[in-house]
């Protein structure tokens, strides 16, 4: 729920105006991304300056720099250009929360200065307890699948027709001459570096020293990095919801990701202390959903690869 409350006025200016201010996205919960929205007018040419938003006395609260943009108008008045001014912002706690007003600061040709104030806002956020939260769920046992022996057949069959294929091949190149091209280094699989960074989190024995919140935000990070280059998604970008909602049944075990980021919001956002067998169940879950998602072929260049770490 949004509570849009003017905690005080606004000063009016004829160089600068804000036509409009709203959050996005209008319900809240814990652990989402909020953008305030602010649509402003000015004089065209006019410099602007917009101050941080003060958040020294909200330690649940966080903001990102802001992002400005020029927005073209259907009829703007003459001499005028609207800009566009999104706040990122993020809460850790749920209950009311009020976000101090923004000021605008501006200097014209001439060097007169002045300022302008957003009103202070007040907005709750609410949290979804996931289903079960009383007990963490254990993870069900692996399903027991029969051999089938006409695939290991068909496998040793190609292995011997490959085997026949390398010496054939080996005895024909043997009387011309090598061509020697350089090296190409094989791209690193999405799994391969997910797989790596969690064995790290698990040797930074956070479990065994009580740091549950790092440990959780650690190993939420390492799948969010996983899924989005894994689908070629932005999931660090992307709510719990909307990450699920782009992802195909048949592509993914969507429960199990549901279970596992839920469990790992109550942690770092509810601020929930698990037991260590529990903070252990996480890392199982992690790695499972790696293993029945993993692709073979599709690689990750040392670019790639440098954003998946997030810069570690």
């Amino acid at each position: 729920m949004l509570l849009l409350l003017p905690l005080g006025g606004v000063s009016a200016q004829e160089a600068i105006r804000i036509l409009s201010h709203d959050f996005d996205p209008a319900n809240i919960t814990i652990g989402d991304r909020i953008r305030l929205r602010l649509r402003i007018e000015a004089d065209k040419n006019l410099p602007i300056y917009l101050d941080p938003i003060d958040l020294s006395e909200h330690e649940n609260l966080e903001a990102d720099k802001p992002q400005v943009k020029q927005i073209e108008s259907e009829s703007p008045p003459t001499g005028k250009t609207h800009y566009e001014v999104i706040y990122p912002l993020r809460a850790f706690a749920i209950g009311k929360h009020s976000l101090p007003p923004i000021t605008i600061k501006y200097t014209s040709a001439d060097g007169d200065s002045g300022s302008i104030q957003t009103p202070a806002y007040l907005f709750e956020v609410r949290f979804i307890k996931p289903a079960g939260a009383t007990k963490m769920k254990g993870i069900k046992g692996p399903w027991s699948v029969p051999p089938n022996w006409f695939l290991y057949i068909l496998a040793a069959l190609m292995a011997i027709i490959a085997i026949g294929a390398t010496i054939f091949f080996y005895l024909r190149r043997r009387a011309k001459p090598v061509n020697l091209q350089p090296e190409v280094l094989p791209q690193r699989q999405p799994h391969e570096i997910a797989y790596e960074q969690l064995n790290r989190i698990e040797g930074m024995n956070w479990v065994a020293q009580g740091e549950m919140r790092a440990y959780h935000t650690e190993i939420s990070h390492v799948i969010r990095q996983y899924i989005a280059a894994r689908y070629h998604i932005p999931a660090l970008e992307l709510t719990t919801q909307e990450l699920l909602d782009r992802l195909q049944p048949e592509d993914i075990p969507k429960d199990l990701v549901q279970q596992f980021f839920a469990n790992c919001d109550w942690v770092k956002f509810a601020r929930y202390s698990p037991t260590k067998p529990e903070a252990h169940e996480r890392m199982e879950e992690a790695r499972r959903i790696v293993d029945e998602t993993k692709q073979f072929g599709v690689g990750v260049s040392e670019e790639q690869e440098s954003e998946i770490r997030g810069g570690q």
